[in-house]
């Protein structure tokens, strides 16, 4: 059978790295290319899979698609039930789902691809643990095709690929670039989505996500070069308690009005006095950093106390139930990320911002929990007008409840600049001259 690539496709299929990703928007032919790469290496004797987040997907989207592209002459046997093709030169091809860790261990693989990777739970750790060690054997390739879904690990793989030097590449292609899908029907779409579903779906957008939380983040703006900060500049944190869940803490430094995001904690492991003694590892040589931290978490403020990290209760929550909770916290997040008319920052390393928010993050790599959790952060509304979180494995180390992102939101909330000095009690070591 002879088959025709598209231009995009053309691109891809011609490159010569080990590690492809193919970004792409619905419809715009990726399912194809998958399919088509696994049949042209299954010309060599050996075991290829496709890699789909559930056993459903990988039937409905590969199994009729992959036997419409091979000669029946070449097979020497089909089973529906595993959902695998042998071939009369001792290649197979099977398609697998990621539902299962366990059943994708202990083979050496010719070829693998990894289709809708931005959905796949748990990502890094498949990856690292179970999927790469098949390639070894045969230094095989590998391709991951996807749609993004905000900034999360599919994301990360698409910014490895932009490197210069790296083994991965990455491609991104939007549903307009598939010559066989009527660019009526996507303008169409268009008229029907909303704009961020639109972006993110037919435009493979990744600064476009449905129900993301904090749409003005962006890090070409926000995530910024760390430099040493000025001994008079101010601290403050938020704090979010958890017993089986995760202890949060966000510090920030302030000058005037402009935050910088320069270290999180974030931990299950230990205990009150674990992490109390963290943190204030964390900010030693630091005069007093006032905190701030879930206002229903009294015994924790006390239990803190006894372990010298003193942690005010941050304002109550404006408004009414979750919805109010969301307009109020999470905007006045929003809030500071938002570009400021004639703001100019003047940073310590002599870079001038000018229309500058009021938020940024430092990129020394005490901040990366951070970003992945104000990327993922994300809200569905429903049928009823309320909206709750969408919790989500992929980018947030805390399961999905972004215990960073509520530690912060409490400060945002409370601070207040204390101009008055004063020692806390039985511990002259802290003393506050904010």
């Amino acid at each position: 059978m002879e088959v025709v690539l598209n231009d995009w496709q053309s691109k891809a299929w011609s490159d010569s790295h080990r590690f492809k990703v193919i970004c792409a928007g619905r419809r715009s032919g990726k399912s194809t290319f998958a399919q088509l790469t696994v049949i042209n290496w299954a010309r060599q004797e050996g075991l290829y899979w496709i890699v789909a987040p559930t056993y459903a997907q990988a039937k409905q989207i590969h199994w009729q698609g992959i036997q419409h592209y091979i000669p029946q002459k070449l097979i020497s046997k089909k089973n529906e039930t595993e959902l695998s093709i042998e071939f009369i030169n001792g290649a197979k091809i099977q398609l697998k789902s990621a539902e299962n860790p366990d059943s994708l261990r202990g083979v050496k693989l010719r070829g693998l691809v990894v289709d809708e990777v931005a959905s796949i739970r748990n990502w890094k750790w498949l990856w690292q643990e179970v999927l790469r060690p098949t390639l070894t054997d045969y230094e095989a390739p590998a391709i991951f095709i996807g749609t993004p879904k905000g900034f999360n690990h599919f994301f990360e793989l698409y910014e490895e690929g932009q490197k210069v030097d790296s083994i991965y590449k990455s491609f991104r292609f939007n549903s307009y670039e598939n010559p066989y899908i009527p660019r009526q029907e996507i303008d169409q779409a268009r008229k029907e989505l909303t704009e961020d579903n639109f972006q993110q779906e037919y435009m493979a957008d990744f600064r476009k996500h449905t129900g993301i939380a904090h749409k003005e983040w962006n890090r070409d703006i926000h995530f910024i070069d760390p430099f040493d900060i000025p001994s008079g500049w101010q601290y403050a944190r938020g704090f979010d308690y958890g017993s089986v869940d995760f202890t949060a803490s966000v510090r920030v430094a302030i000058d005037k009005d402009v935050w910088f995001v320069d270290s999180c904690y974030l931990n299950n492991t230990s205990d009150v006095k674990g992490h109390a003694d963290a943190i204030r590892s964390q900010d030693y040589g630091l005069e007093f950093v006032p905190c701030w931290g879930d206002p229903t978490g009294k015994q924790w403020v006390a239990e803190f106390a006894m372990h010298e990290l003193h942690i005010q209760n941050a304002n109550k929550m404006v408004g009414q139930g979750f919805r109010g909770w969301v307009d109020y916290c999470v905007g006045k997040v929003n809030e500071r990320l938002k570009p400021v008319p004639g703001n100019t920052v003047y940073l310590p390393n002599g870079k001038v911002i000018e229309n500058a928010p009021r938020l940024f993050v430092l990129k020394n790599g005490k901040t990366d929990k951070f970003v992945s959790q104000i990327e993922a952060l994300s809200w569905k509304e429903t049928i009823t007008g309320e909206i709750v979180p969408i919790l989500e494995d992929t980018g947030d180390p805390t399961g999905g409840h972004y215990d960073l992102m509520a530690a912060f939101r409490y400060l945002a909330v409370s601070y207040q600049p204390q101009n008055n000095n004063f020692v806390l009690p039985d511990d002259t070591r802290w003393v506050n001259r904010i």
